[in-house]
This record gives structure tokens, C-alpha cells and sequence, in this order.
């Protein structure tokens, strides 16, 4: 059984830990929040153990009446690899981390290549990562690119694409870019 901890249970963390928990070889170690927000609560009733990413904020999950199994730092200790989920930056900061607990790291596409040294798509290298300590998934539209970009070269030979990506503005709750499904009513005005 492997243990994968979830840091960052968010809008992509969430969906990881769904995944993580359907397959009968993995298990979800325990998910961490920056505050106690309503994912926070999910986390909980979905069964989680929730942990604090900043040991400070411990107090601020017990205010808010949420129970927390500890800190990232408690987590890793059960953890055999960690996908880290946090914002695009953040990751590349949080690897010493996971480099001192000797733990496994699977980065999302908000980190830069640098912070793995391979940028994964299952479909054009699969072989190249594994046995690595560290990788990047790459992003949601790299991903749509690379599978109908890499059947294309390897029958054909692609020398060059133009790519038009139709997508959201934003994720659902991110409202600094947008009212894009993001409309928050506020019932003072």
C-alpha cells in the first residue's frame, strides 16, 4: 500500500485525493490546509486526516473547531510520496522539505521544470519517469496538447503547432481574476 499525502487541499487536491482513495493499492496519509476554511471541513467529512501546513495556524484550526492531526512535518513521517498541491511557486520552496523527510514528490504544472528535472505526460514519457524522487506533471493543457500533439509526430512528424486553447478564466473560487464562477454575494451591502 503506498501512502500518498496530499499538501494542498484545494481545487486540484481535492481531486487528487478523490483518485488517490479509488485505487486499491494507495491510500491518502492525510491532506493539509493553510486555514480552516470550508475544504478544510470537506477534508474532515470526507474522512481525511487534515494536518496544518504552518505549524503557527495550528491555534487557528482549534478556534475554528477543527481537528488536525498535526503539522506537514507530522504528515511526511507517514507519507511514501507526497503530491505537492499547493500555488504555482510554493512547491519549489516546500521540496527541502520533502528532500529531508526522504519522501517522494510529485510536483504540479505551476512549478517550473527546474524543480523536478523532468515535466511528465504519461503518454510521451512514461519510461523516463521511473525510479525518480521527483517529478512535474505538466499542465491541464499541456497535457490535451501532448495527446494530440505526440500520435501526430510519431506517425507523421510534427515540425511545428499552433494551438488555440479555449478554457476557463479561472478556477471556480479564485475571484482575484474575475467574476468567472466566482461570484461571492456579500450580505452586508
Amino acid at each position: 500500500m503506498v501512502n500518498v499525502a496530499i499538501n494542498g487541499y484545494g481545487t486540484i487536491g481535492k481531486r487528487i485525493a478523490d483518485a488517490v482513495t479509488a485505487q486499491d493499492d494507495m491510500s491518502v496519509a492525510g491532506v493539509t490546509k493553510t486555514k480552516p476554511d470550508f475544504e478544510a471541513r470537506l477534508a474532515i467529512e470526507k474522512g481525511y486526516e487534515l494536518y496544518a501546513v504552518i505549524p503557527e495556524k495550528q491555534g487557528d484550526f482549534k478556534k475554528a473547531g477543527i481537528n488536525i492531526a498535526g503539522t506537514i512535518h507530522d504528515l511526511l513521517k507517514h507519507a511514501d510520496i507526497v503530491v505537492d498541491c499547493a500555488p504555482g511557486g510554493i512547491g519549489a520552496e516546500n521540496k527541502p522539505m520533502y528532500e529531508k523527510a526522504g519522501v517522494k514528490a510529485i510536483f504540479e504544472g505551476g512549478e517550473k521544470h527546474d524543480v523536478a528535472g523532468l515535466s511528465f505526460n504519461a503518454m510521451c514519457n512514461y519510461d523516463k519517469a521511473i525510479g525518480r524522487d521527483f517529478i512535474r506533471v505538466v499542465s491541464c493543457n499541456t497535457t490535451g496538447i501532448c495527446r494530440v500533439l505526440y500520435p501526430l509526430d510519431q506517425a507523421f512528424g510534427v515540425e511545428k503547432a499552433r494551438v488555440v486553447l479555449v478554457r476557463r478564466a479561472t478556477d471556480p473560487a479564485d475571484i482575484k481574476k474575475g467574476p468567472i464562477n466566482a461570484i461571492v454575494p456579500d450580505p452586508v451591502k
